[in-house]
């Protein structure tokens, strides 16, 4: 993938704009849509064949529809609608210190993110980023595109 197609889908703070339940252009959002057209019809097929299925189904399709309509056109748009993070500045803070990502900034690691995020995002941010800053973007993608994007809330076993 080139970078411009990274950028659409890495926020500047290495999070994955790509696995986000809130982006329009990521694999939740359009693997939804993909699931509701080719179970169109099965509602109708449960009522008739399984009825016990109908109320598990719908329950189902409910949350496809609702991520099948993701809001957000990702960080790096002045259109995220409000899905990133509250307060986020990282974009300006990314524009006005000329690079893409924190872990390409001279400054990198800054104390400015230490009160942005939670402790589980705070660790996201630093590890992506420092692999950002090691081996540069095109490692990080190939490394982590395909990573649970909610993964650090999963409790460790």
């Amino acid at each position: 993938m080139d970078k411009s197609e990274i950028l659409k889908n890495v926020a500047p703070c290495s999070l994955m704009c790509h696995t986000c339940t809130g982006y329009r252009d990521g694999v939740i959002c359009q693997s939804s849509k993909t699931l509701l057209k080719y179970l169109d019809g099965i509602k109708e097929f449960y009522e008739k064949h399984l009825p016990d299925a109908v109320e598990s189904y719908k329950d189902f399709e409910n949350v496809l529809r609702m991520y099948s309509g993701a809001p957000c056109s990702g960080c790096r748009s002045s259109e995220h609608n409000g899905c990133s993070i509250e307060g986020c500045f990282l974009l300006e803070c990314t524009k006005n210190h000329g690079v893409d990502f924190c872990g390409e900034c001279n400054e990198f690691p800054c104390k400015k993110t230490t009160d942005l995020f939670e402790e589980q995002v705070y660790e996201q941010w630093l590890k992506g980023n420092q692999q950002i800053h090691d081996n540069g973007i095109e490692f990080f993608w190939e490394n982590n595109s395909e990573n649970p994007h909610y993964k650090s809330y999963k409790k460790q076993q």
